[in-house]
Order: C-alpha cells, then sequence, then structure tokens
C-alpha cells in the first residue's frame, strides 16, 4: 500500500485523537490513511519551497478557503507568478476522512487554538470566561477542519450586500459564481440545474453514508409542523434538510486539495509552508500609497519578496485585520497603544466582527445502546470503497434553517439554524466490531447533541493587536450576547428542537430524554426549563460558532468603517484586495466556506479585468488562451518505476525537499510524532 512518494511530511497522526490517549487501532488505521493514495494524496501534494524569489506579480497571503482559491486560480494564468504564504503546513491524511471532522481540533499543528478575551456577558462556565475559536493553521485554513457542509447563503443576503452600497454582489449577480465553480453530482435527482452547476472545481454531493436517525429527523421535522427541503441552496433557502457536502469520492475536498494541487506542476506557482507574514509595505506614487513589498517568516528567517501588481490578503477574520494593523494600516488609537506607526487611517480595521453563536443541548436516546461507531469492519470498507460511516460525518450532516418567532414577519430571512452531532465513527480504542464506547456501563444509551444558532446576530466585537510583535496572538473580543435578542432568538431554537424530541417518531424509536445540567448557579436562580432559566445556561456555557466575519466590511467610501469597495480593494490603497470572510459586509445566514469561495472567484475575475492579459507569451515564446485550466505545464515528466514524478522545478525538484535524501534515494528518517487532539467541546460544521 505504498503510494511511492514521500509523505510522512504530511502533519500529524490520527493516534492522539482520542481524548489525549495513544490507541494501537488509531496508529494502525492512521498508517492505512497515509498509505491509501486515493485518500492521502500524497503523491499529488504541492511541493514547498525552501526560500521565496525575490519578485512576484501576485503573493497571495493565506492559504484557507480564499487564499488558496485565489492562488489556484491566478496561477492558472500564463506568465503570471504567484507566491502562497501559508503559516501552517499541509494537511495530514487522517483529515481527509470525513468522519475525523473534529479530530485536529486544539492540535497546535493544524489550528491556531484561539481564544476571546474574556467575555462581559457569554462564556461565562469556561476558564476564565474565555470562548474557544478554532481556526485553521493549515494549507487549506478552515476548510481542512469544518464539518464540510455546502451551505450558501439565502438570496436576501446577498440582495442586503448590494443594498448596503456594494454594486455587483446582489443575488443575482453572484449565483453564476456559485454554479461556476461547482460541480455538483445530483443535478436532476437532489437539486435543480437552475441553482447548481457541473465542471467546476469543487464537488459538491450528499455524503455517501446517512444514519437511519438523519432521516428521521426528517420525518419529525414534518411531525412537528417544519417544512423539510432537499436544497437549502436552491428554490427555497429554508427548511430541514439533510445538507450536501463538499467530498470528492467520499474525501474531504478542501480549498487546497480543490484549487492547488491540481497546480503542483504549474512552474507559476510558488508556495511557502511554515511562513508568517509580518507586514506589507507600500510606497508612495504622488499622492497614491502603491503596495511594494511584503515581509515573512520561515524557519525563524526574515524574508521580503517585491510584488509586481497586487497583494491577496486572505488570511481569515481574524489574521488579516492583525496582518493590516500590523502593517500601519488601521485606526491611530489601537496602532498607537502597541507603538506602530500609521501610515494609512482606516477606522474600520478589526472592527465589526461577527460571529454565529448557539447553545449545545444533547439528549439521550434510551433505546439506542452506545456502540462505538468506528471498527475494523467499518475502517476497512472505507478504505476499500470509501462508503460507510468513515465516508460522513454523521449525525452533523443534518441541519436546518428556520425563521425563529422573531424573524421578518415575510419568512424569506430565516434567522434560525439547528445543527445535529452523533453518530460519528471518530475514535475506537481496539477496533472491534459493536464494542461498547463504555464497557463498564453497558446499557449506556447513545446521545444526540443539539444546537440551535442565531444566524442573525446583532451583538458584534473587534479584533487588535496585543503587541507589535506578529507572533504574538491577536486580541480577540467576541462580545457574544450583549445585545439581548440573540438570546430570544436561541431560547426560541430550544423550543423548536424540543418539539421534534417530542414527536411521534423520535418517542417510539429512540425515547430521547434531554440531559439536565445546573449551569453554574442557574437552576438555582430560575426555575428548570423556563425562558429565564435557559437564557441564563446560554449565558453559561455560550456555544461559539465558527463562522467569524465582516471585521475588513466592503463598503462604499460614504460608510466611514468600510475597509475595501465593491471589488475587494482596501480603500486608498493600490494593490491590496482582501478574499476571506473579513470582507463581507453583512454576515451570511449559513456556513460560510461556500460565500468565501465564491468572493475569492469574484476577487480573481476584478483582477482579470483589471490587468487584461488576453494572450501572454511565455519564457518559451508560446501562447495560451486564458480560460478553464488551459495552463501551460512545463516538465510535466511521466512516472518512474516507483510512481514519482521527477519534476524539475527549481527549489521544488524532490531531491531539495527536507523529507527527500538524494544518496540513500528515499526519505530521511523522520519519526513521526504524536500530538494531542483535544476537542474543546466545540462541533465543526
Amino acid at each position: 500500500m505504498e503510494c511511492g512518494c514521500a509523505n510522512n511530511f504530511l502533519g500529524p497522526s490520527l493516534d492522539q485523537t482520542c481524548g489525549g490517549s495513544i490507541f494501537l487501532f488509531m496508529t494502525l488505521l492512521d498508517t492505512f490513511i497515509r498509505n491509501a493514495c486515493d485518500i492521502s494524496e500524497a503523491c499529488e501534494r504541492v511541493i514547498p519551497r525552501r526560500r521565496p524569489d525575490h519578485e512576484y506579480d501576485f503573493v497571495v497571503i493565506g492559504g484557507g478557503s480564499g487564499g488558496a482559491t485565489a492562488a489556484g486560480k491566478l496561477t492558472q494564468v500564463p506568465g503570471w507568478k504567484v507566491l502562497l504564504i501559508e503559516a501552517g503546513n499541509d494537511e495530514p491524511p487522517g483529515s481527509q476522512v470525513p468522519s475525523m471532522v473534529v479530530s485536529y481540533h486544539g492540535n497546535k499543528y493544524v489550528d491556531w487554538k484561539y481564544k476571546t478575551e474574556p467575555e462581559k456577558v457569554a462564556c461565562q462556565g469556561y476558564p476564565e470566561k474565555r470562548c474557544s475559536w478554532p481556526r485553521g493553521k493549515v494549507l487549506g485554513g478552515c476548510s481542512v477542519i469544518n464539518g464540510m457542509m455546502y451551505t450558501r447563503g439565502t438570496p436576501k443576503d446577498y440582495d442586503s450586500w448590494a443594498a448596503a452600497g456594494n454594486e455587483g454582489w446582489s443575488y443575482r449577480d453572484v449565483l453564476p459564481v456559485f454554479k461556476r465553480f461547482e460541480d455538483n453530482k445530483e443535478i436532476g435527482t437532489l437539486v435543480e440545474a437552475e441553482y447548481h452547476g457541473t465542471g467546476g472545481p469543487l464537488t459538491t454531493s450528499r455524503f455517501n453514508d446517512q444514519p437511519e436517525l438523519a432521516y428521521d429527523i426528517l420525518t419529525a421535522a414534518k411531525q412537528s409542523g417544519q417544512k423539510v427541503n432537499k436544497d437549502l441552496n436552491g428554490r427555497d433557502p429554508s427548511g430541514f434538510a439533510i445538507a450536501q457536502s463538499n467530498t470528492r469520492n467520499g474525501v474531504r475536498l478542501s480549498s487546497a486539495r480543490a484549487y492547488i494541487r491540481p497546480q503542483r506542476y504549474n512552474t507559476n506557482l510558488h508556495v511557502m509552508l511554515n511562513s508568517t507574514v509580518t507586514k506589507i509595505n507600500l510606497r508612495k506614487d504622488g499622492k497614491q500609497k502603491i503596495v511594494d513589498t511584503v515581509e515573512f517568516v520561515y524557519e525563524d528567517k526574515k524574508y521580503t519578496v517585491k510584488v509586481k501588481s497586487e497583494v491577496v490578503l486572505a488570511a481569515g477574520a481574524i489574521n488579516s485585520p492583525q496582518i493590516l494593523l500590523l502593517s500601519g494600516i488601521g485606526p491611530k488609537a489601537d496602532l498607537d497603544k502597541v507603538g506602530i506607526q500609521q501610515v494609512h487611517d482606516l477606522p474600520g480595521v478589526g472592527k465589526n466582527l461577527k460571529n454565529h453563536v448557539t447553545f449545545y443541548i444533547t439528549y439521550l436516546l434510551k433505546k439506542q445502546k452506545d456502540f462505538v461507531d468506528l471498527d475494523w469492519a467499518t475502517a476497512m470498507n472505507y478504505i476499500v470503497n470509501k462508503k460507510g460511516p468513515m465516508s460522513s460525518t454523521g449525525m452533523s450532516q443534518v441541519t436546518a434553517r428556520i425563521n425563529s418567532k422573531y424573524a421578518d414577519p415575510s419568512g424569506e430571512n430565516p434567522d434560525l439554524q439547528i445543527f445535529f452531532a452523533g453518530y460519528l465513527a471518530k475514535c475506537a480504542k481496539t477496533g472491534e466490531v459493536r464494542a461498547l464506547e463504555d464497557p463498564e456501563k453497558p446499557d449506556h444509551p447513545k446521545t444526540l447533541t443539539m444546537s440551535p444558532v442565531t444566524l442573525h446576530p446583532k451583538s458584534r466585537g473587534h479584533v487588535t493587536l496585543k503587541s507589535k510583535n506578529p507572533l504574538d496572538a491577536p486580541l480577540m473580543v467576541a462580545n457574544y450576547l450583549s445585545e439581548p435578542e440573540d438570546v430570544q432568538v436561541l431560547v426560541d431554537g430550544i423550543r423548536v428542537i424540543q418539539k421534534l424530541m417530542n414527536t411521534t417518531v423520535m418517542k417510539q424509536k429512540y425515547l430521547p430524554e434531554l440531559i439536565k445540567e445546573d449551569y453554574g448557579e442557574c437552576n438555582k436562580k430560575y426555575k428548570y426549563d423556563s425562558d429565564d432559566f435557559w437564557q441564563c445556561a446560554i449565558r453559561y456555557y455560550t456555544g461559539p460558532e465558527n463562522h467569524q466575519a465582516c471585521s475588513l466590511k466592503m463598503g462604499p467610501l460614504s460608510d466611514p468603517m468600510a475597509v475595501v469597495d465593491n471589488r475587494l480593494m482596501v480603500h486608498g490603497i493600490d494593490g491590496i484586495r482582501v478574499m476571506d470572510a473579513s470582507a463581507m459586509p453583512i454576515l451570511v445566514s449559513g456556513n460560510t466556506h461556500a460565500t468565501i469561495v465564491m468572493m475569492a472567484e469574484r476577487g480573481v475575475d476584478f483582477i482579470k479585468d483589471r490587468w487584461k492579459p488576453q494572450q501572454i507569451g511565455n519564457r518559451f515564446g508560446n501562447n495560451f488562451p486564458i480560460s478553464g485550466n488551459n495552463y501551460p505545464v512545463q516538465n510535466q515528466n511521466p512516472p518512474d518505476n516507483n510512481g514519482i514524478n521527477h519534476v524539475d522545478i527549481g527549489d521544488r525538484f524532490w531531491d531539495n525537499h527536507p523529507s527527500w535524501n538524494p544518496n540513500s534515494g528515499g526519505v530521511k528518517g523522520h519519526s513521526l510524532h504524536h500530538y494531542h487532539g483535544v476537542k474543546n467541546g466545540v462541533k465543526s460544521r
């Protein structure tokens, strides 16, 4: 089962993802996954450079959902030389398995492990009143650790963007872009061609496996008076649904897998991994401020690269404002506090930070014994066929987008989402079939966790600098639940869940029973199950969703807090575009990944519109058209007898990779380290 190439540099193993304990089964499973070439794609990874060139046409900062998309698209243009700078490493093979969806949360090699500042109203039950914010520190960003759910915003969301002064961002404007990058496998059977596309880089379909409970939840929704919908991205954006996902052939499809790996032989693309950007420098041409260079640190050495055309800033809603502030771009008061000289005044940098907020409640399913969902039979079915429980996220693929009693009376702007969690094949001690989760409690039932989510939070926070040291984490203030309406929507969501669990199908097949908790002093202060009790509980065990956005919001010059214009260019600076969730003017009503990819696709369109490279000759004197995947691929030699493609691309030649030993013809003896995979109770969508 050897893939025929060096692959032991691909990040941490699954062997410590079961609560910090090392289990032989998980170690063996990780080995199988690494050597299953159609899962790990070990031989299809981009080979990072050890040092950059002096100058690039475009520098993309951040290799996440937006950055990987932008770099992959820009690289396809002949003659455009692109550097992608990513703070993390490549995707661990284990993260490619859908059921390992939360296995790398809290892992320092994959996750920034951010925490908010102490909250005044929310997160009261957590240490120091801080909520955890898992953020992807890896090539592919949060698309490597999210739940793979393909959910766009609603038509009303994008129309609201346009109504806020952002011409060209209405639903009518963005729908063709969504359709363009999709490769939807269920048009005609599940979804309609009017709203979906084929042939794009982002494969979209339902997971290959659904627990029986997933369909029973849809039945329960109908019995409780709710609507069931096959496609929340189609004609009607509301209802209960088994969502489509971004997977291909049963394997996670991150933005890096979709956009970067296909360009691995394209000499236009250089990738620096484990590299932290510290500053963007500007120059002046008369009164115009123009992007000049980008500074970053790799292996404790500082590098500076010249930017000929533009910087694409796509480091995410936390790190993008951090990088602008480190560069002296932002509000003077914030910069003065840490001793950074202001070079460009933009009061909105780091402000207007929005995030969905949730609360978790768990039911015992008293008619279902708690057997382990992962075993050798399940593992072999996945490795061989890409089917079974490991090919999905269990109950996390079920969702609902509905109207609370506080929603817009028109019914066209749902304000409440519900997520589910359970039946996840992510951990096992022995691999024994039908092993009990807790042998000492053989009658312990399975559980189902549900979480209502406020989709239109009125509370807003901010992100700023703790210090001028670019390696320090930024200061993050969520301000969760500071507006009472946000709590009220969550309480209404709890009532929807209670009604759902009280339906005939749930009582007959599962006999659900709510696990009662005290939530600090809440049970003493308020009558159990009263609205006041749940409001107290929500403030105590606040669930932070991982949809941070709007911290560099798009808007016209007339909006003093706007940071980028409707072509994603930073106001007042020529050559910096933002292509991540931070540029959203209003947080979308759902998962953010699909919208970020759409924004990056549009951002590249804007770049092409500006620079207008209709036919560009390469250094061999050939011209190539700019369309689809028609890019020049040079030195693409066939694999040798070991299945290795030897590609002469300068510093990216295999022999220069740190894991390659040209003298022995094999891989240097790097040991696989053991890493902790702490989840901190955070669910992934």
